[in-house]
C-alpha cells in the first residue's frame, strides 16, 4: 500500500509538473498568404525555428501558409482582432489600417538606393515612430522589417523600354497603391489595377501590355512566356514586414521581444538569399525564353518621377519625411 501510494503520489506530481510546463509554453499562430514554394515563405520556418531555439522551447510558432487562415486582408483583420497572432506581409499592406497610411511612403519612387538602405531605414527610429502610431490606432504592430524582394521593374510585350518616354501609352498592371499609379501616369503610361493571378491572361488578351513588379514575380507567374521586354528600373525596393497583435506584443517581456526581433532578422535573411537566387535563375530563364533585358537610363527615370511624392507630402505622411529618409543615405 505504501509503495502504491508513493507511486500514485509521484504520478500525480509528474502530471502536475507536466501540466505546469505545458502552460509555460506560448504558442503563436502565424498566418501567411504565401505558397510554401515561394521565396517569401522561406522566411517563416526559419523564424519559427529561431524563436523556439532562442526561447529554449518556451515559445512555439505555428505557421499556417497558403492562406489557410485567410488572404492578406483577412490576415490583417485577424491580427487586429487577435484571432491571428502574426502575419508576414509587405510593409505597404499596413496602409489599409487606421494609423498606417503614412507607411505608403515606402513606395515613393527611388526613395531608397539599395536593399540594404531600405532594410536599415525601415528598422530605424524614423519608421519606428510610424509603427508606434499604427499600433496605437489599430492594435497592429510592425516589430521588424526584414526580407528583401527583387527590386521592382517593368515588363511588357510591346517594345523595349530604356527611358520614361518609352512608357507612353503602355497599359501596365499595378497594385492598388496610389504612389505607383501616379508614377506611371507621370510617365504617360496607363496603369491598370489587377490581381496578380489575373495578370497573365490580361497580358495575353491585350487588356494590359505588361506589369510593374520584380523578377521574382515575373518568374513565379511565368509572365516571360508572353511579355518579352524586361527593364530593371529598380524604382522601388520593397521589404517585408513582421506584423503582430499589439496586445500580445505588450504581454511579452523585453527578452521575448528581442527573441522575436532576432528571429525576424534571421528569417528575413533567408528570404533575401532565396530571392537573390531566384533573380539569378530568372535571368537565365529570360535568356532561354527569348526575353530582351534592356538597361534603363536610371537618371532619366529618377528625374521623371522626382516630384511624385509631393502629392502625398504632409497629407498621407508627415511633411519632410521623404527628405529625412533621403538624407539618411547621403
Amino acid at each position: 500500500m505504501r509503495i502504491s501510494g508513493l507511486l500514485a503520489a509521484a504520478a500525480f506530481a509528474a502530471a502536475t509538473l507536466g501540466s505546469a510546463f505545458a502552460q509555460e509554453v506560448k504558442e503563436i499562430r502565424l498566418g501567411s498568404p504565401w505558397p510554401t514554394a515561394s521565396t517569401i515563405h522561406t522566411a517563416l520556418p526559419v523564424f519559427a525555428d529561431e524563436v523556439e531555439r532562442l526561447s529554449e522551447g518556451k515559445i512555439k510558432v505555428r505557421v499556417y501558409p497558403d492562406s489557410q487562415l485567410g488572404d492578406i486582408q483577412a490576415l490583417i483583420n485577424g491580427v487586429q482582432l487577435g484571432t491571428v497572432d502574426m502575419t508576414y506581409l509587405a510593409i505597404g499592406n499596413a496602409g489599409v489600417l487606421r494609423g498606417g497610411t503614412a507607411l505608403n511612403v515606402a513606395y515613393v519612387p527611388y526613395l531608397f538606393d539599395s536593399k540594404e538602405d531600405a532594410e536599415r531605414i525601415a528598422n530605424s527610429e524614423v519608421f519606428g515612430e510610424l509603427y508606434d502610431e499604427l499600433a496605437s490606432q489599430s492594435g497592429v504592430r510592425i516589430f521588424a522589417v526584414y526580407g528583401a524582394r527583387s527590386p521592382r521593374a517593368v515588363q511588357n510585350k510591346v517594345r523595349a523600354v530604356s527611358k520614361p518616354e518609352d512608357m507612353v501609352g503602355l497599359k501596365i498592371r499595378i497594385p492598388p497603391i496610389d504612389g505607383i499609379r501616379l508614377a506611371f501616369e507621370a510617365m504617360g503610361a496607363k496603369p491598370v489595377v489587377l490581381g496578380l493571378g489575373d495578370t497573365y491572361n490580361a497580358i495575353e488578351r491585350g487588356q494590359v501590355d505588361g506589369h510593374e513588379n520584380g523578377i521574382d514575380a515575373a518568374v513565379g507567374y511565368k509572365w516571360y512566356e508572353i511579355a518579352k521586354h524586361f527593364t530593371p528600373t529598380e524604382h522601388i525596393y520593397e521589404t517585408a514586414a513582421w506584423y503582430i497583435n499589439e496586445n500580445l506584443w505588450a504581454s511579452f517581456t523585453d527578452a521575448e521581444r528581442e527573441i522575436f526581433r532576432a528571429a525576424a532578422k534571421a528569417g528575413g535573411m533567408a528570404m533575401t538569399e532565396a530571392g537573390e537566387a531566384v533573380d539569378v535563375e530568372g535571368y537565365k530563364i529570360f535568356k532561354e525564353q527569348g526575353v530582351t533585358v534592356t538597361q534603363p537610363d536610371t537618371e532619366a527615370f529618377r528625374e521623371a518621377l522626382k516630384d511624385v511624392y509631393k502629392n502625398f507630402e504632409g497629407r498621407v505622411w508627415p511633411e519632410g519625411l521623404v527628405a529625412k529618409i533621403r538624407a539618411m543615405q547621403d
